[in-house]
């Protein structure tokens, strides 16, 4: 979709996979970041000069949140349950977020590597309230690119 002058890239909607399975019922998806240290150093030159230089660090792990409706997906607690429970052969796993437009085109990539679970909160429930089921999962991932 072309972008008008001063448009920006919006999202209406989105989907969330793990290794190519679609995660049903994904509320939202928040806090994505992700760090690059920078290393000072500081330094004189043979003639007495002081050199202050900045350069980037080694590369560091991201995080992000997704919250999702319960509804029992294997696809979904399994892979929780394994990582959680410290089974690495089978924690890691690739993940992808797309963003669409209103006509359900993809508008934006973001492809997450050797993404593990890091913690889950179910929430909290009160008596005599009828509400769904809703549980954050905190994730961590190696590497993130966009396309």
């Amino acid at each position: 979709m072309a972008l008008a002058g001063g448009d920006a890239l919006t999202a209406f909607s989105f989907e969330f996979s793990v290794d190519g399975t679609t995660i049903p019922n994904v509320v939202a998806v928040n806090s994505i970041s992700k760090n690059a240290p920078v290393i000072e150093t500081k330094s004189m030159t043979p003639d007495g000069k002081y050199v202050n230089q900045k350069m980037y660090g080694p590369n560091q792990s991201g995080e992000m949140s997704i919250s999702v409706l319960n509804t029992g997906d294997s696809a979904v607690t399994g892979w929780i349950m394994s990582g959680l429970g410290g089974d690495q052969s089978s924690a890691r796993k690739t993940a992808k977020l797309l963003y669409k437009d209103t006509t359900g085109s993809t508008v934006l990539t973001m492809e997450f590597t050797e993404v593990l679970v890091s913690s889950i909160d179910y929430g909290s429930l009160s008596a005599g309230e009828a509400s769904a089921i809703q549980m954050t999962i905190n994730l961590s991932f190696v590497d993130m690119t966009t396309t």
